[in-house]
């Protein structure tokens, strides 16, 4: 299995090409989260690319709609933590 820190790394470079600006990564308690604005004009490849690529390495990612502008987010699990001393 890929490690978390490799599939986060996967993520942002394919953001990163995709898009040619550095994408939003933040940790959260539960997941990774890989963000950052879609163009206004995308190239067809460049979607079908993204799509097989975000299908590989993603959990789960979506595309949100706004009148400002539209974000593609994708999320990887984080393993759940446990505490030192507990069961």
């Amino acid at each position: 299995m890929d490690s978390l820190k490799n599939r986060t790394s996967r993520l942002e470079a394919l953001f990163q090409d995709a898009f040619a600006t550095p994408p939003l990564i933040q940790t959260l308690s539960t997941v990774i989260r890989v963000t950052a604005p879609v163009p206004d004009e995308l190239d067809e490849d460049v979607r079908r690319r993204l799509l097989a690529a975000l299908q590989a390495t993603a959990d789960r990612f979506g595309h949100i709609a706004a009148p400002d502008g539209s974000t593609l987010w994708a999320e990887i699990d984080r393993p759940p933590t446990t505490q030192k001393g507990h069961s």
